[in-house]
């Protein structure tokens, strides 16, 4: 809308124009992340066993469309989780309001319907009588079985490792019988929780199919490379991976590649930097265009099919002296085995998921019913890291958002506008109310992505909310089912229901 208000304006000045909010006018104009409401109905055997369910996601739209159909396809196509369902029916719909209208934000739909699974998943456990460990072991997808949409995981993904090298790093079992202990005195009660779950990478179903991004690479009369593509840098480490893409695949040096400012007069439409897809998905069809390179230079006859870094340089200058510069497109395909059904909603959803389980440990404070996370443990399965430092960092500022989203960013509405569009009342985490946040990667490759990679922006902000507020429950023992979970929230919830006698953990559905 933003970008539309923009061109409205040049229209009508015939002049170019740049809009700059400033905090506040950002804070109440800008869309927000869609609020939702998830119900689910679970069948289950007397082992945890799920036999089937009914999900029912709804989330609030505002006052226009924009991307919501968008963010709750993706939100009702990931709310089965990670875990295998014989028979479930999810329907989801979007509701028209008197807010402005909510749009994209770091996972799409995603981090609100697997917060409502992975809070259902503890349930499960609790009424059973089942380790929360337990629960999520016997439910969880193999490869064979199928998704919720009908998609067969064809990765040789295995959850159960994933899950147990997450607990022995965060030594869970023993902190969280410890922990029971304590809590039996005191006003500080410590908990911890977990959370399992998936992210496609790149657009739902065929949207890669209709986008049909193109990429492009240029030879350039010194000798060196320059990437073209519509992939926007910001922060996230974009730049630095395609260029690093592109200089694996010729056989250069990083510092030979540099990337054009993504220009509409300059790159072609590689599709948008969203849905985790840039390195997957446009650094996939950069190797492409560096293998039409290396195809042209070899058919001139500049360069053979083993060369060294100087003389792929030297062919490059001399191929620019006699033809000009010359560039090499790719454009996307979609692979044969990824077939979507639009009209039913089956088939396979994405080429490629990442797959994650985290574990928090929180402490509450009962005297003023704050919450602190103390440590957080992240096992993920990204496919190919090709950049450790960046992956790393990809995390652990997902993370770190997790964290706001659980804990302390609450938007107040009132009479359609937002009311506590400052940053002395919209709070959100600092430094100091971050934990030590350990990272570890799993990595099995991936054939549609550039390397074996997979997407990885988004998958950090579905797991945080969920694995903190079951860690709190643990704490506490008293449900919550909404977030943010501010102070007052617990306050008032410890008021209407007062803690009941504390179980050890030891009598408590151990594995």
């Amino acid at each position: 809308m933003i970008a539309g208000h923009a061109a409205l304006l040049a229209i009508k000045s015939g002049k170019p124009v740049k809009i700059i909010y400033d905090r506040m006018e950002d804070m109440v104009a800008t869309t927000k992340r869609h609020p939702s409401r998830t119900r689910h109905r679970t069948a289950l055997r007397g082992d945890g066993k799920i036999l089937g369910g009914e999900i029912e996601f709804t989330i609030d739209g505002g006052a226009y469309e924009t991307l919501s159909p968008v963010v709750l396809s993706r939100g009702a196509i990931h709310a089965g989780g990670p875990y295998y369902w014989p028979s479930v029916r999810i329907r989801a719909k979007a509701i028209a309001t008197n807010t402005p209208p909510h749009g994209a934000f770091r996972g799409f739909g995603a981090p609100q319907s697997l917060f409502a699974l992975e809070r259902h998943m503890d349930r499960i456990a609790d009424v059973l009588d089942i380790s929360p460990v337990e629960v999520r072991r016997r439910n969880f997808l193999k490869p064979g079985q199928t998704t919720t949409t009908g998609q067969a995981v064809q990765e040789e993904i295995d959850l159960g490792k994933l899950l147990d090298r997450a607990l022995e790093a965060s030594d869970y079992q023993t902190r969280r019988k410890r922990f029971a202990a304590e809590n039996q005195q005191g006003s500080r009660k410590k908990g911890m929780g977990i959370a399992a779950f998936l992210h496609g990478a790149g657009f739902t179903g065929s949207g890669e199919r209709y986008l049909g991004s193109v990429v492009g690479l240029e030879i350039c009369a010194d000798g060196s490379v320059r990437v073209l593509v519509s992939s926007t840098e910001f922060g996230q480490g974009t730049n630095t991976v395609l260029c690093q893409i592109v200089a694996e695949a010729l056989g250069l040096r990083y510092e030979d590649v540099s990337i054009a400012q993504p220009d509409t007069h300059e790159v072609p439409n590689s599709g948008p930097t969203v849905a985790s897809r840039t390195v997957m998905v446009v650094g996939k069809l950069l190797q492409s265009a560096a293998l039409g390179i290396k195809q042209s230079l070899a058919a001139s006859g500049k360069l053979g099919n083993s060369y060294s870094r100087d003389e792929f340089r030297k062919a490059c200058r001399a191929h620019v002296a006699e033809h000009g510069i010359v560039r090499s497109l790719a454009r996307y395909e979609q692979p044969n085995e990824i077939v979507w059904d639009e009209e039913k909603y089956r088939g396979s959803a994405y080429a490629a998921f990442a797959w994650a389980v985290y574990v928090a440990e929180v402490t509450v404070d009962l005297s003023t019913y704050g919450v602190s996370v103390d440590d957080f443990v992240a096992f993920q399965e990204v496919g190919k890291v090709l950049h450790p430092v960046l992956a790393n960092g990809q995390i652990i500022g997902g993370i770190a958002q997790g964290i706001g989203f659980a804990l302390y960013e609450k938007v107040i509405w009132e009479n359609g506008r937002m009311q506590n569009g400052q940053m002395t009342n919209y709070i959100m985490p600092t430094s100091a109310d971050l934990p030590a946040i350990r990272v570890f990667f799993e990595e099995l490759g991936n054939v549609h992505g550039a390397y074996g990679a997979k997407g990885i922006g988004e998958l950090p902000m579905d797991g945080p909310a969920p694995a903190i507020i079951n860690a709190i429950e643990d704490a506490l023992h008293v449900p919550f089912n909404s977030i943010p979970l501010l102070p007052e929230d617990i306050f008032d919830a410890l008021s209407k229901a007062p803690v009941p006698e504390i179980v050890p953990s030891s009598a408590r559905g151990q594995i």
